[in-house]
């Protein structure tokens, strides 16, 4: 495993480190101006302006590499604990050498970018000279004198004020522009620390990780032997025992293959004599079905012309049996009007008959 040393680097120091010039030399610039060291003819306002510009400078400093370099280096020993884990679950055997296959960057790129802000970094450089050149200008409009004076002394006066001011707004751009070089220099320092730490680890883990190269040229050393052992192998079997016995094992399947070609042939002889009867039963069968729907045709005709007939014959019988009902009914009529005359005419020989008796017992 990579050995990292164990001494932890504090931040604390490298805080101070990094604010302690620019605090100086702003604190030395108050000193000159208040003691009168050199005539500065520093303005209020040009020493607020200076003032905010080193705040900003110092929000910026736990951005800087020298100062995240600290907490890079004091962490660093979980990095190369996620990658040995990583190497481990990922080893690939290559014509018998074990190594890991995968790229370890990324663990080092996310660790960098967890110790520190890189979009605060790379604005910062540029950033203090900008806020010196804007300082200056609000220092030069807040000192812009009243140019509507009517005396010439007077105007005379407040161009005076108005160079003096200008001198003085210069400071804020010059303290922005050395704060712009300290934070590069810190910047490059720390970078090549951390780099240097990185390049150590990727250096120590280079010969336990597979590269493309590599791979290549084992993948294509493990294919000649491969082949080199099949060619090999191919020479021990390929005897002229083994040929004459492969020559027999192919007749015999020739023969094999042809004796199959012949029954498929004579198969399909067969099923094409099968195909053609076939079709010659299901002519005559159409033709058989022709002739028994023609008959069928005939004997539903006659069957049509009998039920008709048979129509016209219940038809006349009905009307026969009408009139035979009609000459019944007159035959009895006739016959009941001659038993009412023969019922009279009894009754009438019965009464002459006792009246002929009792004219008999009469005499």
């Amino acid at each position: 495993m990579f050995q990292i040393s164990e001494e932890k680097i504090h931040h604390l120091p490298r805080f101070f480190m990094l604010l302690s010039i620019p605090a100086l030399l702003y604190i030395g610039l108050l000193s000159i101006d208040y003691f009168n060291l050199v005539s500065l003819k520093l303005e209020l306002h040009s020493i607020i302006i200076i003032l905010i510009i080193l705040l900003i400078f110092m929000f910026f400093i736990i951005h800087n590499a020298w100062y995240a370099f600290s907490f890079f280096r004091n962490s660093f020993n979980g990095v190369i604990e996620n990658v040995e884990v990583f190497l481990t679950k990922n080893q690939l055997m290559i014509a018998g050498k074990s190594k890991a296959f995968g790229n370890i960057d990324f663990f080092f790129d996310e660790h960098e970018r967890k110790v520190r802000n890189d979009h605060f970094a790379s604005v910062a450089a540029s950033i203090f000279p900008t806020l010196g050149i804007l300082g200056t200008f609000i220092a030069i409009a807040i000192s812009m004198p009243d140019f509507s004076v009517e005396s010439q002394e007077a105007l005379e006066s407040e161009i005076t004020v108005l160079l003096s001011g200008i001198g003085t707004a210069f400071y804020a751009s010059i303290y922005g522009i050395f704060l712009s070089l300290w934070w590069t220099f810190f910047e490059k320092r720390g970078l090549t620390k951390i780099q240097k730490e990185i390049d150590e680890a990727k250096a120590y883990y280079k010969t336990k990780i597979w590269n493309e190269d590599e791979i290549k040229i084992l993948s294509l050393t493990q294919n000649q032997t491969s082949n080199e052992n099949l060619i090999n192998k191919l020479e021990s079997i390929v005897t002229p025992e083994f040929l004459f016995t492969l020559d027999n094992v192919a007749k015999s399947k020739i023969q094999s293959v042809e004796k199959l070609q012949e029954e498929h042939i004579a198969l399909e002889n067969k099923l094409s004599n099968n195909y053609i009867n076939i079709a010659q039963l299901f002519e005559q069968t159409a033709i058989k079905q022709k002739e028994l729907l023609e008959d069928f045709d005939i004997l539903n005709k006659s069957i049509s012309n009998t039920n008709e007939n048979l129509s016209t014959s219940v038809f006349e019988q009905s009307k026969h049996s009408k009139a035979m009902k009609a000459e019944i009914y007159s035959v009895l009529s006739s016959f009941e009007l001659i038993s009412n005359d023969l019922k009279t005419l009894g009754q009438d020989l019965i009464k002459k008959d006792i009246e002929i008796s009792r004219q008999d017992e009469q005499r």
